[in-house]
């Protein structure tokens, strides 16, 4: 074993983000983590200090608050925190010789917590007659304003809608898109802080903005109009100087029009550049024939400070020519399934309306499939002023796609076949919501290799605002069952802790007056009509137990306690006798799972989709029941709820019983028992020990009759573990380098750069599932990457955050050369590298200094490392290397 250079605690968050701007005013979470090695002593612990300056606290005086924590990670209790406060904190460690270790100095800052913090009214423009979803456009708000000497300035911002705003000609919100996010507007809205004080100036000033639908007046999920929540946005927004309002919303602003004649998230956008005005952005804009704007006179929810990372752009992919039709549209190919918009950069013919469209497949005809979008359109068109060569790009609207076709190019020939000019190019921009990936899995099989960046691009691509089901169809919902089953693997790519606890208060918003928890969230119909389905609404407890288990969250999980003890109590209150079948909503079952026996039809009452769901749901729902039991007693005992911890774990214990004497499957004794009806047993601990080795080999026995895995969103993250923890590693294997069709690898064969919602979703002979239901960009099945990282490469950081404990528990698979993941923990980061060297396989170990390894051998290895021996070794802080011995070589 090797130390590692020594440094301090790096990595500093407060609610999971980095030096954030403007967070809630609740006692916040700090975390940061420690890549030292050996070099600092986990013994002594850590210091946290914060203060109001940042000379007092690298000076220790005049703290606001200290503590010490055996952790990396704590949650603040100082002071209370008001509107605008800023704080700077740093952590102290001490090396094996004794000394301190400091982090770099880190701060953040509070937004505007309190109604009475805001001058600025709620303001919108006009509404013009006889606007249509095709013509409804976009307000151009502005004012000016003076002032005399710049000071620390800060503007504070929200919308009901989306808005982008500017001041002198800079744009605030460049690497805030999509703002404010999307939240159940009857209950909350964000406002957004931005430092502005490197664009304002001495004398005359501008702020302007422009106004889309978004979330809040526009198309959403599954209704066939817009305007769920409002029929027309409205912005709220207050310039400071020094703490003291200098600009704000209300009296004196102008409304107007420009380019955007209509945006919408789903169907696109329509930009005629003729209608810019030029320069409005700026001061000394001649705005007299624009309209006075209104006070929004529409109701307006309670306001507070952002809690997440907002969507940023995340890359730029060149577009690849893939056909030039005739008389028809060129096709661009991006290389990669993503969530954003396109950048082309083109002359034009100025009396041509050119228009792209957006897809994720092409059809056999090389043109942008777009059946399985629906009512999304994902259309966008443009009109310019002359020839250009000009530059399009939408502002407000987000596309699911990698394919482009784009209309009204124009040609070398004008009157003949389309040739595109030599210096026409196009682009697409990918956003992200998840502004720090953490972890990267790759091995010898370079399918394999691919699969795991596709669950990655699928998690970001999905990890927006709210964790969708899909990206680019007339739904793009907060399903909480797709987001339960994903979690856990989304947490080993991407540091999905503010993420996720945002999107855990969405959930608990969509509660009913029973305590029910809808389908998805935030709530719209048809799910805020009837309970969410079991494995759904549990997902709301599935994710706060993460936010617990894997950051130590406590303040999330401590805010919505109540609210997950009221779900329960409803669970429990309509299935007294412990088994789940009642109040279980649509009753989705294992969703998307294959039929393994002939006569089965798809899933009742969604026969139009073709999905299925082959187990019988009331093994499927009541373990969940028991799932989220154990999980909120967990929580229950991490929050020092003792006594409350108790009461869930009895309860969780009486559901157990019941579903053994219910479903007695590790004897056989269930009929139509499935693949995901015995990997969920076992996966949740239903069945242990003898009755657990029983029901894994009837797992295996159920996967062989059939060929081939056939489990759906709630199965398919237990059935590769199951089988690899019951002496079934090799199978296990087998079927996750399986080929044909269904498979995983089968996705990456035919091209699939993301997951796709179906096994079956591309055919071998071309042709479709559905169009009704068919995305390639979808969670559920990429659950599997959590066996990548824990069972494939050997890391397993469940525990972690709170044990330091590492379990390293590798299938070292001769089907695979070697193997290596690394994860960037909250506790440090975590390396795992192994390889076969002849008949024996070195494995190359990075443990940071919070953390210690336990390395356990396959069953006949023994493991060598150090001087140490046998088939468990418990590994400290620093680098090491693992012989194993006794495996089958390849």
């Amino acid at each position: 074993m090797t130390a590692e250079p020594g440094c301090g605690p790096r990595g500093m968050r407060v609610g999971g983000r980095v030096a954030p701007l403007g967070v809630p005013g609740t006692a916040p979470h700090l975390s940061w983590s420690v890549p030292g090695g050996a070099e600092i002593d986990p013994d002594r612990g850590f210091q946290v200090s914060v203060a109001a300056s940042r000379q007092a606290v690298e000076s220790d005086r005049d703290l606001a608050w200290a503590t010490t924590c055996a952790r990396p990670w704590t949650v603040y209790a100082g002071p209370p925190l008001a509107s605008r406060d800023r704080r700077y904190w740093r952590v102290t460690a001490t090396d094996r010789s004794g000394r301190p270790v400091s982090s770099a100095t880190a701060a953040f800052e509070v937004g505007l917590t309190d109604p009475g913090d805001w001058s600025a009214t709620w303001i919108s423009a006009p509404v013009p007659t006889y606007r249509r979803e095709s013509w409804d456009p976009c307000p151009y708000l502005r004012h000016e304003f003076d002032v005399d000497e710049v000071g620390a300035a800060r503007v504070y911002a929200s919308a009901l809608g989306l808005y982008r705003l500017w001041l002198n000609g800079v744009e605030l919100t460049a690497d805030a898109l999509y703002r404010p996010g999307w939240t159940d507007y009857r209950t909350r809205v964000y406002h957004q802080t931005f430092d502005c004080g490197a664009a304002l100036r001495p004398g005359r000033n501008t702020l302007a903005a422009v106004l889309a639908n978004g979330w809040y007046a526009g198309r959403l999920g599954l209704l066939r109009e817009p305007g769920f929540y409002g029929d027309r946005p409205a912005l709220l927004a207050q310039l400071e100087i020094d703490g003291r309002p200098v600009a704000s919303t209300g009296a004196g602003w102008r409304a107007g029009h420009g380019a955007l004649q209509a945006t919408d998230l789903l169907r696109g956008e329509s930009q005629d550049l003729r209608q810019e005005p030029p320069g409005w952005r700026l001061a000394g804009f001649d705005d007299a024939g624009w309209a006075p704007a209104e006070p929004f006179a529409g109701v307006t929810p309670p306001v507070e400070p952002q809690p997440h990372d907002p969507i940023t752009t995340y890359q730029v992919h060149t577009g690849r020519l893939v056909h030039e039709h005739a008389r028809g549209p060129a096709v661009f190919d991006f290389g990669q399934n993503l969530v954003g918009w396109t950048k082309l950069t083109t002359r034009c013919l100025p009396s041509v309306e050119l228009i792209v469209r957006h897809g994720e497949i092409l059809t056999p005809e090389r043109l942008v499939y777009r059946d399985n979008l629906r009512g999304a359109f994902q259309e966008d068109r443009f009109v310019v002023p002359d020839a250009g060569p000009h530059q399009l790009a939408t502002s407000f609207t987000m596309h699911g796609f990698r394919y482009a076709e784009v209309w009204g190019l124009p040609s070398q020939l004008p009157h003949h076949h389309l040739t595109l000019l030599p210096d026409t190019s196009i682009e697409a921009v990918s956003v992200t919501g998840l502004p720090s990936p953490v972890g990267e899995f790759s091995c010898s099989d370079e399918h394999l290799t691919r699969l795991a960046a596709n669950v990655a691009w699928t998690v970001r691509d999905n990890f927006l605002e709210v964790a969708t089901d899909c990206p680019q169809r007339d739904e793009r919902l907060g399903w909480l069952g797709d987001a339960g089953a994903i979690a856990p693997t989304a947490a080993y790519h991407f540091d999905v802790s503010a993420f996720l606890a945002k999107f855990a208060r969405d959930a608990a918003d969509t509660q009913g007056p029973d305590g029910e928890i809808r389908n998805y969230a935030p709530a719209i119909p048809p799910a805020s009509t009837r309970p969410g389905a079991p494995g759904w609404s549990d997902g709301f407890i599935r994710l706060v137990h993460l936010l617990v288990q894997r950051y130590g969250d406590l303040p999330t999980a401590e805010r919505l306690f109540a609210s997950m003890v009221r779900f329960l109590d409803h669970v429990d209150r309509a299935n007294p006798a412990g088994l789940r079948v009642n109040e279980v909503g649509a009753d989705f079952g294992d969703w998307l799972s294959l039929p393994e026996r002939d006569g089965l039809e798809p899933h009742p009452g969604y026969a139009y989709t073709g999905a299925y769901s082959t187990t019988p749901t009331a093994i499927v729902d009541t373990a969940h029941s028991y799932r989220s039991f154990v999980q909120l007693a967990q929580i229950a005992a991490w929050l020092g709820r003792d006594r409350e911890a108790a009461r869930l774990a009895d309860r969780a214990a009486e559901i157990r019983a019941a579903y053994r004497a219910a479903f007695p499957l590790a004897t056989g004794g269930v009929a139509d028992a499935t693949q995901a009806a015995y990997a969920q047993a076992v996966g949740y601990g239903l069945l242990t020990g003898a009755e657990a080795q029983e029901a894994a080999d009837r797992l295996r026995a159920a996967i062989e009759r059939v060929g081939h895995v056939t489990t759906g969103i709630h199965g398919v993250e237990h059935v590769l573990p199951v089988l690899c923890a019951h002496g079934h590693a090799d199978f296990a294997l087998e079927l996750l380098l399986r080929r044909q069709l269904p498979s995983w690898l089968y996705m990456v064969d035919q091209g699939a750069t993301t997951i796709w919602e179906k096994w079956d979703g591309i055919r071998p002979d071309g042709t479709l599932a559905t169009a009704e239901m068919n995305s390639f960009n979808h969670c559920a099945l990429g659950a599997v990457g959590r066996f990548l990282f824990e069972h494939v490469a050997g890391i397993d950081a469940t525990e972690t955050t709170w044990t330091g404990e590492i379990t390293v528990r590798a299938a070292y698979s001769a089907a695979l050369g070697w193997a290596r993941a690394a994860y960037d923990s909250p506790a440090g980061p975590i390396g795992s590298s192994w390889r076969w060297a002849g008949d024996v396989v070195e494995h190359e170990l990075r443990i940071p200094a919070t953390a210690y390894a336990t390395v356990r051998a396959p069953a006949g290895a023994r493991l060598v490392a150090a001087g140490q021996g046998g088939a468990e070794l418990r590994l400290g802080p620093g680098r090491h290397t693992v012989t194993v011995h006794g495996l089958v070589a390849p």
